[in-house]
């Protein structure tokens, strides 16, 4: 009889566990700093170019740079530090798939990097694809979406050979294709692709069609993208923790971590609050609707040297409440007091003198 209500109990104790994780139930966790643009399209000699590369995770402000390979000539990688960067210009040289690979740094070191090819055209492309990507916006983890349909067109003068349509990018598996394009597209014809989204864990989602052919701007590449989410409203901080550091009565540059709800659900914030030493900003309007998103940023402002914790708690109605990150603040000793001079606890005597109260003048060191 034990043996029958200890095994009752365990199957019990598994069967709360899968239902909390299809609920979201249970403390959520951090997506890690990664890219999710999976591919920028093509460009036309002399036509002004812009693109947006998005990114997911990690500890702003952040950093882009172009690490490895050149972008296209003219174009060029704006500043941000923020998780999105523009690449923009008018390119002027033609060049057959110019390789560059993208790095995103963030405040807490970690880093991610993307490697793109992107070609430039003498005149525009024979081959054309409506609409430009797909975006399939919220989706339930595991659940399929409605097919979207990419629509190719050959505005060319003569037959295009296609030889591979395939996914492509670290989240293809997440999306399914069916190839309505036969091997040969005549001139003025179009042909369909129907992708669906199933989406493999939270947050956002990316990949791209690499079509391959005989035209001058292949392999084209057409971006997928959409966002798992959870039943009910959901919390997800992107870091669990932050370090700061500033000298003695100044304050740190601010770090931030963005609050996203991956649920299906609108997310209620009740309060966001901070321990004492450090201070808090954020644009969290007190809701955050499915699939949006918002801003939390944290500065230091230590009055002594050394090292002090706290927390940012964030108390919603998500599963997992509250949400927390574990804050981290070096206090760092700026220029030191020499002998007989005033002091005080943000202005601190040199190696060998303490500061003692007395005299006319208040605290001096001694």
């Amino acid at each position: 009889m034990k043996s029958l209500i200890r095994a009752t109990a365990v199957a019990l104790s598994i069967i709360s566990m899968v239902a909390l994780s299809r609920c979201g139930g249970g403390p959520q966790q951090s997506p890690q700093l990664a890219i999710t643009t999976a591919s920028l399209p093509n460009g036309t000699s002399e036509v002004a170019y812009s693109q947006l590369i998005q990114a997911s995770g990690g500890v702003g402000p952040f950093t882009w740079a172009v690490s490895t390979g050149a972008l296209p000539h003219n174009l060029s990688l704006n500043t941000s530090a923020t998780s999105t960067v523009l690449i923009s210009g008018t390119p002027d040289v033609a060049a057959q798939g110019v390789s560059f690979t993208i790095k995103l740094t963030d405040s807490a070191g970690h880093s991610a990097t993307h490697t793109y090819a992107v070609s430039i055209l003498l005149e525009p492309d024979t081959l054309t694809a409506s609409p430009a990507g797909l975006t399939f916006g919220t989706q339930p983890v595991g659940n399929a979406s409605p097919t979207q349909t990419e629509m190719l067109t050959n505005i060319g003068n003569s037959a295009l050979v296609i030889t591979g349509v395939t996914m492509t990018g670290s989240d293809a598996a997440d999306f399914g294709n069916i190839n309505n394009c036969g091997a040969t597209l005549t001139a003025g014809t179009n042909c369909t692709l129907a992708v669906t989204f199933t989406p493999s864990q939270l947050g956002p989602r990316g990949a791209a069609i690499t079509v391959t052919d005989n035209s001058v701007g292949s392999p084209h590449a057409f971006s997928l993208d959409g966002t798992g989410v959870t039943q009910g409203p959901n919390a997800t901080l992107s870091a669990t923790s932050l370090s700061l550091s500033a000298t003695v009565g100044t304050t740190s540059a601010p770090q931030s971590v963005t609050l996203s709800n991956y649920g299906t659900a609108t997310l209620n914030i009740s309060s966001i609050t901070r321990s004492a030493g450090f201070g808090e900003t954020d644009d969290c309007s007190g809701s955050l609707v499915s699939g949006s998103s918002c801003t939390i940023s944290v500065t230091f402002t230590p009055t002594v040297t050394g090292t002090e914790s706290g927390t940012l708690t964030v108390t919603d109605d998500a599963p997992g409440n509250p949400q927390t990150v574990s804050l981290s603040g070096t206090g760092v000793a700026g220029k030191c007091v020499p002998l007989g001079r005033q002091c005080s606890s943000t202005l601190q005597c040199c190696p060998g003198l303490q500061c003692v109260a007395g005299g006319n003048r208040g605290p001096s060191c001694r």
